[in-house]
């Protein structure tokens, strides 16, 4: 700047001022707003299809006591699960069982759907599986 007169000088000075000012002043016109999400936004209407999973419904086999289903095996639970059924324990004589023609015909229902997702040898996989479970559990004796 020593090589130019002193009117350019103080032109230059006062050029290089307001472009400092103008930067750090500067609004950034170039970004968009962001819009409004579910997680901020107070007013929004919660899917609920959408936002909680699917809970799948599980057929039933009704029993009437916990000999050889392996109650509360987390083993063999999952892997009936896994097949897509439960067994539930119902006391004969309590209120909300089911009695004896009803229970007959809840089973068979369930266990001809399992004969058609499962396969037909649906019973010998889970009685080779109850030994399974029951080894590693320390349930199995001989």
């Amino acid at each position: 700047m020593l090589f130019f007169p002193k009117s350019i000088r103080m032109t230059l000075r006062l050029f290089l001022i307001l472009l400092v000012c103008g930067v750090l002043t500067h609004v950034g016109y170039s970004q968009e707003t962001i819009p409004k999400t579910n997680s901020i936004d107070a007013n929004a209407k919660i899917n609920k299809k959408k936002e909680r999973p699917d809970k799948k419904r599980y057929k039933t086999i009704i029993k009437n006591d916990t000999k050889r289903i392996l109650y509360g095996n987390k083993c063999f639970e999952e892997f009936t699960q896994s097949l897509g059924f439960m067994y539930e324990v119902q006391n004969k004589n309590t209120s909300g069982s089911l009695n004896g023609p009803a229970k007959f015909f809840h089973n068979a229902g369930t266990k001809t759907a399992l004969f058609f997702t499962a396969w037909p040898w649906w019973k010998l996989r889970i009685n080779k599986k109850k030994k399974a479970c029951r080894k590693l559990s320390g349930d199995f004796v001989g």
